[in-house]
């Protein structure tokens, strides 16, 4: 029999914990924000060099409660917080430095500028999916604008985040608390929340609502990344050999726990037949196992998504689709086939809701229209891609596409380019992480406008209203 790889959910903490884990938090903020940006970004900078240089120990932790794969773990993870790092820290006193901004003529002796202030308290509120790349990604750019972090990783995946916060007060390198954990389920998060001075959450977009109407009532700024539903359209002129590795890798890595991965693909109906082929080959090549060493896919991580991946797969064969793969290899284990669904249709559960497991549906179109239009007509639009070697043509589907982000001929890679913004419209979320504004958003934006000369006159719209004053204000006006 298999020994069970799938360790039960963290204990909750109490609120009085939190609450002092946020104090400690708090104060550290004040001591941090006080330390000019560039000693900041070398602070994070030097944390993250010691962070990679256990990246095996970190490597064995995460494998511990994910079963992903050790060079997936280091390609999906690793890799781009390290992205992340140098993008930030190179860049943070560009991007939070003052910015000088325009007057009205009326105005020109007084200088204008924003000034970036941090918020306090950022709490970080993870999912279970990548519990290394989520939390401390998202840390990195808010320690550096002056923040502390709060995270409250997943129940699920949560000892990773502790190695990782035992491993950053080990460096003696932050103030205490700056970086600090909190562990447990919803309720715990709902307690970050309270504490918190900003919050960003990742995960389901029911659970956004939520936290969504909850911040609004606490007046706490909130950036949510919700759910998606990735439309891959591959057109008639496609490369089709990366188109196929394209789609396997977009649907099929993190075991399909990806929420910008390829979630249902809409070919044209010429190149359908041999785009299902070249998937079905390349697909045979997977290798699957929990050792995390030489395979490809390892085992779905949330309990309750083994349930959903097996619903979404019932429908579609209730619903007369073909399914090629998708065999329970080891319930209790949670690890599944990667599936192929063909003769899929809008009705389906594998076309209309997110199903976040090792699952890629193909439906044949019959014009690129088409497939914009399917792909346009769900609640999702968080990341998308265009498949044909016509670049042009490409560019404007990708434009009529309702999405955040937009791959031409790409899939998966967004996240490892921090200089773009990274976030979906419509019920995949509110806000932006990574690029400039991904990282002001831990700011408040101050306006600081100032009277320069003459220092002793008022200015001329001033009391009293009387004589030629609304004359002077009346030329003002047509003057502009």
């Amino acid at each position: 029999m298999t020994e069970r790889t799938v360790p039960p959910p963290a204990r909750n903490m109490t609120a009085d914990a939190v609450s002092g884990t946020a104090a400690a938090a708090a104060a550290a903020a004040q001591r941090w924000r006080g330390l000019p940006v560039s000693e900041r970004a070398a602070l994070v900078a030097q944390v993250w060099a010691e962070l990679y240089r256990r990246r095996q120990e970190l490597a064995k932790v995460a494998h511990s409660e994910t079963c992903k794969p050790i060079v997936e773990f280091s390609a999906m993870e690793l890799a781009p917080v390290g992205l992340i790092v140098k993008y930030f820290t190179s860049n943070a006193r560009r991007i939070l430095g003052d910015q000088p901004a325009c007057v009205p003529w009326v105005m020109l002796n007084k200088k204008a500028y924003v000034r970036y202030a941090p918020r306090g308290v950022v709490g970080l509120i993870t999912p279970w999916n990548f519990p290394f790349l989520i939390p401390f990604g998202d840390a990195v750019p808010a320690m550096i604008a002056g923040n502390a972090v709060l995270v409250k990783p997943s129940e699920w995946t949560s000892r990773t985040m502790q190695w990782t916060a035992d491993a950053v007060r080990g460096t003696g390198l932050l103030p205490e608390g700056l970086f600090s954990v909190v562990t447990g389920d919803g309720s715990v998060g709902r307690e970050v929340l309270k504490a918190s001075d900003m919050v960003l959450f990742t995960g389901s977009t029911r659970t956004g609502r939520s936290i969504a109407q909850e911040a609004g009532a606490l007046l706490k700024p909130v950036v949510l990344e919700l759910g998606g539903k990735h439309p891959m359209i591959v057109l008639n002129d496609a490369a089709l050999p990366r188109a196929a590795k394209a789609a396997v890798w977009g649907a099929f890595a993190n075991c399909g726990q990806v929420c910008v991965g390829v979630e249902r693909a809409f070919v044209e109906e010429e190149i359908h037949d041999a785009f299902v082929e070249a998937v079905r080959r390349e697909m045979q090549r997977l290798r699957q196992g929990l050792s995390g060493e030489g395979v490809e896919l390892g085992r779905l991580i949330f309990p309750p998504q083994f349930e959903r991946v097996m619903d979404h797969l019932e429908d579609a064969r209730a619903k007369g689709a073909a399914v090629f793969g998708g065999e329970v290899v080891d319930a209790d284990n949670l690890l599944i086939r990667p599936a192929l669904v063909t003769g899929a249709t809008p009705e389906m559960k594998v076309m209309s809701e997110e199903t976040f497991g090792p699952v890629l549906p193909v439906m044949k179109v019959s014009c690129a229209e088409e497939a914009v239009r399917l792909s346009n007509s769900g609640p999702y639009g968080l990341a998308a891609s265009v498949w044909t070697t016509d670049l042009d043509r490409a560019e404007r589907l990708a434009a009529m596409v309702e999405a955040g982000m937009v791959g031409v001929n790409e899939v998966l890679s967004h996240y490892a380019a921090p200089s773009l913004p990274f976030g979906g419209v419509k019920s995949s979320g509110l806000g932006r992480r990574h690029s400039d504004e991904g990282m002001r958003m831990f700011c408040h934006a101050q306006s600081v406008l100032v009277h320069e000369w003459p220092a002793g006159m008022a200015d001329p719209w001033w009391f009293p209203y009387e004589g030629r004053k609304s004359r002077l204000v009346e030329w003002i006006l047509r003057l502009g």
